[in-house]
């Protein structure tokens, strides 16, 4: 069986649980990386036992055997790298957020397109058994009409985490509140229409710490969104239906993340290692790339996703509700 040929750009701190499964991918190998320095390249290749180490990611890009690369830059390289890749030929899964604005996705996407190669958004927990499961349990009824998600995801960043610097699109809304609004479309099984949210920023005007926002769907389901960087520990989320309740909550460690699922007084728990999510989505991956399948829905999952957070910064910014798209 043909194996896709994966090449990482990046050496922080996710490359621990992503790079191990693309080498336990099926359908896929590692086969190169390259860090912000050529130093920072060898120790990886070294840690994870990569063959081929690249001075730079422009000379990762130009090597012919690489098929696809695995981009977990900071998130203001998204854009730049990714671009670059596409032009060169690579098919790119690129970690969230997918770029810092819309504009910079719809280039990407488009590019994509016109260079015939597949580009996808990674949301790893779209991979965590306990999500499909509570998708399901709404999609068959179990809680009447589903009316209300109310996620919260949060935790106490460490004082010199690259998380805190604005400037390399650091914040709650990139770093984690990302996750409630991906989650919050997929639960309701459509895209919001409308936000509003309120941001505190660190020292007034910096990166913003804390979140709280609400999207309006055009079945009439309202999302609240909360959380934060300078908080205890909390991950999950409810929704209320017109029938019942359904409940996810999250706890995680270094070795396996943990949901829990709640619907209507009935538990089920879900437990992985922090590889194996990882695995499927490279998988996934690389069996879209070679089935000849790029950009299935056209690419819209990463624009609507994109344009929602747009739109949370863009109420912020205008203290009001502001219409998506």
């Amino acid at each position: 069986m043909r194996k896709l040929r994966f090449g990482v750009l990046g050496t922080g701190h996710i490359i621990g649980k992503a790079g191990p499964a693309l080498q336990q991918a099926a359908n896929g190998e590692w086969i190169g990386i390259a860090g912000r320095n050529a130093e920072n390249g060898r120790k990886a290749a070294d840690t994870y036992g990569v063959p081929n180490v690249y001075a730079s990611y422009a000379e990762l890009l130009d090597d012919p055997e690489i098929d696809a690369v695995y981009i977990a830059l900071l998130n203001h390289l998204h854009a730049e790298w990714a671009e670059e890749a596409v032009r060169k030929g690579k098919h790119v899964l690129l970690e969230k957020p997918f770029t810092m604005n819309a504009a910079d996705s719809q280039k990407i996407v488009d590019l994509a397109k016109a260079n015939n190669v597949h580009v996808e958004e990674a949301f790893v927990s779209r991979y965590q058994e306990g999500h499909p499961f509570a998708k399901a349990a709404i999609r068959d009824g179990a809680i009447g009409d589903a009316v209300y998600f109310r996620g919260h995801f949060a935790f106490t960043a460490q004082e010199h985490s690259t998380r805190l610097v604005n400037e390399w699109g650091g914040g709650g809304v990139y770093d984690i509140g990302c996750y409630l609004v991906n989650w919050s479309r997929y639960l309701f099984g459509e895209e919001p229409e409308s936000a509003d949210c309120r941001l505190i920023r660190k020292d007034g005007d910096g990166v913003d710490m804390r979140y709280a926002g609400t999207l309006q769907f055009p079945g009439g389901g309202t999302a609240l969104l909360t959380g934060g960087l300078d908080m205890p520990y909390g991950c999950g989320y409810e929704v209320l239906g017109t029938k019942g309740k359904l409940e996810v909550k999250q706890t995680a460690n270094a070795q396996a993340v943990t949901l829990q699922v709640t619907v209507n007084g009935e538990t089920s728990e879900f437990t992985t290692d922090r590889i194996t999510p990882f695995r499927l989505q490279a998988e996934q991956f690389a069996k879209h790339v070679l089935e000849g399948n790029y950009l299935p829905d056209g690419g819209e999952a990463i624009m609507a996703q994109a344009r929602v957070l747009d739109a949370l910064f863009a109420s912020d910014a205008s203290r009001s509700r502001v219409r998506i798209g």
